[in-house]
């Protein structure tokens, strides 16, 4: 009976939030540096493609001949130039308006970047998307863990809300909250979807710690792909030789992938993709399931997690400083010239050949 309500649970929150794909892009390989670079943002609301304050925005940057992954985190109380505003307005501002194209133009406008891609989530099909691939496995504080329970309270509210517009029964509501409240805590704390996405939005003690949290769910997420993935395939390549021990699983060479082996490996990836709004072309998406499986490949070769192997930013330069204030809203005034420097030679290095 569990297993039954809980695939009803599933099926409703899919029905509920599930967005058809964008417009799929022109074929987009990755850039003369091998990697491709796209904007991830999720939201706290019920929509993939705007309305609500997109609490998680980065940019992240995957080499798919390396496994090399970059995630550059911008947090959400800058203040960014906002055509056909007076002042300068919070960087989730454009997503409000017009969704992820609109966040997309107006980041790079105000720093000088030409990032063309963007995959976008709501945070239940983000959780549905971290239940897909078994949840995350991390380190969460005794302080951590009361403040997240502490949040179940305010998601209740905010889910009852949608039960009352008649999306959402009460019955899961119920079951939300239930499944929301976290009693663990310590360096191997299991987060389920709605944990794991209640973590990363904790900003009890900063909005950089929030950040930092964010990137830690993002890159804990990518481990969890590639745990996953390696439950039924084994991934080697002409470096290391043909494994061992099979043990009734697909021998996938990394470095002579078949037309059969990039589509098994789609396939395995496909929900990253199903469940959210972007304009990836198939190209996009085979390099990023590439990236993912080479990074999870060489992450368990060198026997540490993916987080400790990625690189990760948190931006602007001033997001540490004192708030300024602007039209009574607190936020961080930032040096556009200092940040776009900052972000492309982290972005774009020399090394990312």
């Amino acid at each position: 009976m569990k297993k039954y309500r809980f695939l009803q649970w599933m099926a409703l929150i899919l029905a509920v939030c599930m967005i058809p794909f964008g417009g799929i892009a022109e074929e987009t390989p990755a850039d003369e540096r091998g990697w491709v670079d796209f904007l991830l943002v999720c939201n706290e609301g019920m929509s993939n493609t705007g309305g609500n304050a997109g609490n998680t925005m980065m940019v992240v940057s995957m080499n798919p001949q390396t496994g090399k992954i970059r995630l550059m985190m911008l947090t959400w109380d800058t203040f960014i130039q906002y055509r056909g505003y007076d002042v300068p307005q919070k960087i989730d501002m454009p997503y409000r308006n017009n969704g992820p194209e609109e966040t997309m133009k107006v980041f790079n406008d105000n720093f000088n970047m030409d990032i063309q891609l963007f995959m976008s989530l709501n945070y239940l099909n983000l959780a549905s998307l971290i239940d897909a691939y078994g949840g995350v496995t991390l380190e969460v504080s005794r302080a951590e863990r009361n403040a997240l329970n502490g949040m179940v309270a305010s998601k209740k509210e905010n889910i009852i809300a949608q039960a009352d517009l008649g999306f959402l029964s009460q019955a899961l509501v119920e079951r939300l909250a239930e499944d929301y409240y976290l009693t663990e805590y310590g360096p191997e704390t299991h987060l389920n979807g709605l944990q794991a996405v209640g973590f990363g939005w904790l900003q009890y003690d900063s909005v950089y710690n929030c950040c930092l949290r964010e990137v830690r769910v993002i890159a804990n997420l990518f481990h969890s792909v590639g745990k996953k993935i390696g439950e039924e395939v084994v991934l080697y390549t002409n470096e290391y030789g043909y494994p061992e021990n099979l043990n009734g699983r697909r021998a996938i060479n990394l470095d002579e992938m078949t037309e059969e082996d990039l589509l098994f490996l789609r396939t395995e990836m496909a929900p990253i993709f199903q469940m959210a709004y972007h304009n990836l072309s198939e190209k996009n998406i085979q390099d990023i399931s590439n990236a993912l499986a080479r990074a999870a490949y060489l992450a368990s070769r060198q026997g540490v997690d993916i987080f400790e192997s990625l690189e990760f930013e948190v931006f602007p330069q001033e997001a540490k400083d004192p708030y300024d204030i602007v039209a009574g809203t607190k936020g961080h005034l930032v040096n556009y010239q200092k940040n776009e420097e900052a972000m492309k030679k982290f972005l774009f290095a020399e090394d990312a050949q």
